[in-house]
């Protein structure tokens, strides 16, 4: 062999080793996949990840900067979308009836200062806004409005010198559009997550790219069980949910991936169910027929022990619901509250080990 052979060779080899040393670091990352219909709080959960355990360990003041119009927005677009409502539902009264004409020609785009805030707090103090909020299941407008109306915080968000703190942030929305990455560290072990649209039509760009993920993150709302999609006023959240989540347990693709079932909005399915039924068997909007659990009438309240009896009732009815669409395959469930750091904290560390199982079996050592 020539001198120049020789050095071809050598450089081969030295390519070769460097190609098999940056699959190896590949091999090490553990590739987590968030999906859910829309709504369910997957971008929520996929913030917490950055506020848990990203590089800065929260949000940079210019990222906080820039989130304060998109506050600012949800704001305005979900009072309007809530205004709107009443007249389908509970009309707003007389005397406040030129604020909400001020209020519905709001651009989404304006910033929110304080006498526009004074006008909003006075049209969520209204009677007939109170009582569509209340029954705002056919609605498509954002739970996070009433942590954003509550007094303290509207009238901080209205401040000229507004920096949105880490819950505005969490609770506000951006819908997502394709797929959105974030790199973290856990233990020293290097993590990717991936975040996609949960819309209908966003689904079809889901599947393909993630033959290789570890683990799967389904984030179902169980707060949504009398809520209708986005997209489709005539199809129940919770139905949706449940089948997409019987779909993704079949698909090939994710045969080798371990799948993580967060039950979410906790909180919200709590207060939820002292005022909306579960269970609903006659009229349109009939739902959960097959549940017997103990149920809970918000006309004749009872005793806490009887309402957390009801609570874990149709908590448990819900993972035997999801249970049954997974065909035999292993799922691990938690309940979840995604605005909750410290829930999401605890709980990412018990998944934590699933990730690393999955990941060590994919590479030949489990």
């Amino acid at each position: 062999m020539s001198e120049a052979e020789k050095e071809q060779a050598a450089q081969t080899r030295a390519i070769d080793k460097q190609m098999k040393r940056a699959q190896q670091e590949q091999n090490r990352i553990v590739k987590l996949l968030l999906l859910g219909a829309g709504e369910s709080g997957k971008s929520t959960l996929f913030k917490q990840m950055q506020i848990i355990y990203g590089v800065n360990k929260g949000f940079t003041v210019a990222q906080k900067v820039n989130m304060k119009p998109v506050v600012h927005a949800n704001i305005i677009t979900n009072m309007k979308q809530l205004l709107s409502s009443t007249e389908t539902h509970t009309p707003v009264t007389e005397t406040n009836q030129g604020i909400m004409k001020e209020i519905l020609a709001y651009a989404a785009t304006q910033a929110i200062d304080e006498a526009m805030a004074g006008k909003l707090k006075t049209i969520w103090a209204d009677e007939g806004v109170q009582k569509t909020w209340s029954n705002r299941g056919d609605i498509q407008v954002q739970d996070a409005l009433e942590y954003y109306m509550a007094s303290e915080n509207i009238e901080r968000i209205s401040k000229e010198d507004y920096l949105p703190v880490e819950q505005d942030i969490l609770r506000s929305r951006v819908r997502t559009s394709g797929i959105v990455e974030e790199e973290f560290e856990i233990d020293d072990t290097h993590f990717v997550m991936f975040d996609v649209g949960g819309q209908r039509n966003e689904r079809r760009k889901w599947i393909h790219a993630f033959e290789d993920v570890h683990a799967v993150i389904f984030v179902a709302a169980i707060s949504e069980f009398n809520q209708v999609l986005y997209e489709d006023n005539s199809q129940n959240r919770q139905d949706e949910a449940v089948e997409l989540f019987r779909q993704m347990c079949e698909l090939k693709w994710f045969e080798k991936s371990g799948m993580i079932l967060f039950l979410n909005k906790s909180d919200l399915f709590r207060e939820k169910l002292k005022t909306i039924p579960f269970k609903v068997t006659e009229g349109e909007n009939k739902r959960n027929t097959d549940y017997t659990g103990a149920e809970w009438d918000p006309e004749n309240p009872g005793t806490d022990a009887e309402f957390e009896q009801v609570y874990n009732d149709t908590k448990n009815y819900l993972i035997a619901l999801y249970e049954k669409q997974a065909g035999g395959k292993e799922i691990y469930i938690h309940i979840t509250c995604a605005t909750d750091t410290n829930n999401i904290t605890v709980i990412m560390n018990a998944c934590k080990d699933i990730f690393l199982r999955n990941n060590l079996k994919d590479n030949g050592f489990a």
